[in-house]
């Protein structure tokens, strides 16, 4: 499972409670009155390392029980309540932390406040430097360097991310969720041999966790190891059966293995399992009804499913959406295709005047491929070409959804160059990507080189 960035705290609770702070003053690591409080902080940040949200907000609400006026508890908890959707009272919660008097806090929970503080006032540009200042006078503490690196990691800029990601696991060897982020930047990157010895060494380190073996399962999946995907997501699910990602997980690599029974009862038990949540629900059973209709190429039934609630208008470059342009274009319904690209092109257009760079990363893809899909299924090879190429430009393997879809993004633009006569090109791009995952290939020879159904140049 691959980290997502918060709001207040960022990542900073990731981290096992024993770790010690080399440059910082001695005493306790957070500000407490209460020690039974500073304990379920602890727990909570012990399972936020492993990435077991559930049980995080448990032990956060206990501990600010315990002591209201604990300002770390009660800013992590914020991002929690924000995520959930209540920001009313995530703001709240952060308003009475900043409200708080900071000479009383420790150097890192000031800088903690000083950063969320510029978060509220939108100072974003003040951030990296604030965060640059706090590690030149405390250059060893492993909870800002984990900031540090994911600020540089949600950024995109890898080659940072990775040095203080290793700087990280230097000085606190036992900040195991280091070795997650160092997997997903190198598969990023298709460096998927040290990928995997990042996933495997942190497996080794916590084979009691489930995000080892689920991250493991998502490089599987991107190399067409699908068995040995299946089984590590399995196992993950078995350690912690309300790891709800990897349930989609599952979903996704028993049908790409052709199990849509298997794929049908990975949902089922998602859905039977206690405290399931509702988008839980609605993710898996659009994926569930979206996956079958596309490897049928049941157009005319995608089609129709347009105004479905699978559909939601908040994110229009979402896997649904893209496959009802796909069927709109194979039908020659262009007015909708067209329709539904310039819904995403309002959503980046609204991203970049707001500044929104990592949703911009993140949808221009799926804005460019729908365009080459158009146009080629429309008979502008030319243009389909430059669009694909410029949708897997925008592509990287940086988890099993987005890594599929920059392959499947190749082999549509295979197709094209051959239809356009471009043997050579097309014939090598094929070659690359077998060397990623060989098991698409396969099956992409076996349909007679053929996703789209373009005619031979």
């Amino acid at each position: 499972m691959k980290r997502y960035m918060w709001f207040g705290i960022v990542g900073v609770v990731a981290v096992m409670a024993a770790i010690s702070i080399i440059a910082l003053p001695k005493g306790p690591e957070w500000t407490t009155s209460s020690t039974e409080a500073l304990e379920s902080f602890e727990l909570a940040m012990e399972a936020q390392n492993k990435l077991y949200h559930n049980d995080v907000r448990g032990h956060l609400e206990r501990a600010l029980e315990l002591d209201p006026d604990f300002v770390m508890a009660k800013m992590m908890l914020a991002d929690y309540h924000r995520m959930d959707g209540d920001k009313e009272l995530a703001k709240e919660m952060i308003d009475e932390a900043l409200a708080t008097d900071r000479a009383q806090l420790r150097p890192r929970e000031q800088f903690l406040l000083e950063r969320a503080q510029a978060f509220v006032e939108e100072r974003m540009s003040d951030i990296g430097e604030m965060t640059d200042r706090y590690l030149q006078e405390y250059p060893d503490d492993p909870y800002i360097l984990n900031v540090a690196a994911n600020q540089a990691f949600s950024r995109g800029d890898n080659e940072t991310g990775e040095r203080l990601y290793r700087r990280l696991l230097e000085i606190s060897p036992n900040w195991v969720i280091a070795y997650n982020q160092l997997g997903y930047i190198t598969m990023m990157q298709g460096r998927f041999a040290e990928a995997e010895e990042y996933f495997t060494s942190y497996r080794f380190i916590a084979p009691d966790q489930a995000n080892p073996h689920d991250s493991l399962g998502e490089l599987y999946i991107v190399l067409g190891r699908y068995p040995e995907a299946a089984q590590s997501i399995e196992t993950a699910l078995e350690i912690k059966s309300d790891f709800w990602e990897s349930y989609d997980h599952l979903m996704l690599v028993r049908t790409l293995m052709g199990d849509t029974v298997g794929a049908q009862e990975a949902k089922v038990d998602a859905l039977t399992a206690e405290a399931c949540p509702d988008w839980l629900d609605s993710r898996l059973g659009c994926r569930e009804q979206f996956y079958e209709l596309e490897q049928r190429h049941e157009w005319s039934e995608i089609y129709e499913l347009r105004e479905s609630e699978c559909l939601d208008e908040k994110y229009p470059a979402s896997y649904q959406h893209i496959v009802v342009h796909r069927a709109a274009s194979h039908l020659g319904e262009w007015e909708t295709a067209q329709a539904l690209e310039e819904a995403v092109a309002a959503v980046l257009e609204k991203a970049r005047t707001e500044g929104e760079s990592g949703k911009f990363d993140a949808i221009t893809p799926g804005y460019l491929h729908m365009q080459g899909v158009r146009l080629a299924l429309s008979g502008d090879l030319e243009a389909a070409e430059k669009a694909f190429n410029d949708a897997d430009a925008h592509l990287t393997y940086r988890d099993s959804g987005l890594g599929m879809f920059k392959l499947y993004n190749r082999l549509f633009l295979v197709e094209t160059l051959l239809a356009r006569g471009s043997d050579a090109d097309a014939h090598k791009l094929l070659a690359q990507v077998r060397a990623v995952n060989p098991v698409i290939v396969a099956e992409f020879e076996e349909s007679g080189l053929k996703e789209m159904g373009l005619s031979r140049g």
